[in-house]
């Protein structure tokens, strides 16, 4: 017997582009442990004296580790998921056509060009090499058909893993950046799955063809 839950693509409430309109507490919870973690990292390698940053260079790096760290967590919800993939709202702010913008959402990820600049050798080359594949893998995902998107944002980003691995080595410090950005945007964000929520009532699940799709709901 399936879990009891149930596909809604309605939401209401309290605009949120964090975690998406209408999350359950637990959801935005999720959230704010990825920020926790990756800003946990941080501090670990300042204590550790693995990196030494002056305070702008430290709070640049809180920042970016909130964003992605919260980012990539939060963009699986699916709250995020209803939210990010459904027309824009009569009643939502013109912050929400923003980042319902896959395409401009996405352009703002500048990470890899803020670290490279402030963090390497002023190496401007780093920033613009990853930030130039990511944006083509950004087109390429958003043009992949439904079907097979998911597999295709998975291969992109073991793409990128084996490229910071053997081809372009990461700034000290920042080693989770481009794996972890990928999961966030290419994966997380650019990814329709259907959004799942928690079931009224038990019900038993009626299905409709061998696979449990959209119409068949529990």
């Amino acid at each position: 017997m399936g879990e009891h839950t149930r596909i809604d693509w309605h939401y209401s409430g309290k605009e949120d582009l964090g975690a998406g309109t209408g999350a359950y507490p637990e959801e935005k919870a999720l959230g704010y442990s990825g920020c926790i973690a990756l800003v946990a990292l941080l501090i670990y390698l300042l204590l550790t004296g693995y990196v030494q940053w002056n305070w702008f260079q430290i709070t640049i790096a809180f920042l970016l580790a909130f964003d992605i760290g919260g980012g990539l967590v939060s963009n699986s919800l699916n709250s995020c998921k209803r939210f990010y993939h459904t027309p824009l709202l009569a009643t939502e702010s013109k912050w929400a056509a923003i980042v319902k913008n896959k395409f401009l959402f996405s352009s703002f990820h500048i990470h890899p060009l803020v670290v490279g600049l402030l963090y390497g050798p002023m190496n401007i080359t780093y920033g613009l090499i990853w930030y130039l594949l990511f944006m083509t893998s950004v087109v390429i995902v958003s043009i992949t058909p439904l079907y097979v998107k998911r597999p295709v944002s998975i291969l992109i980003i073991l793409l990128a893993i084996l490229i910071q691995l053997y081809a372009l080595p990461p700034i000290l410090g920042f080693e989770w950046l481009i794996p972890l950005l990928f999961l966030k945007v290419i994966h997380g964000h650019l990814v329709r799955e259907e959004p799942y929520r928690k079931a009224k009532h038990k019900q038993p699940c009626h299905f409709t063809g061998g696979v449990q799709g959209e119409n068949n709901r529990c």
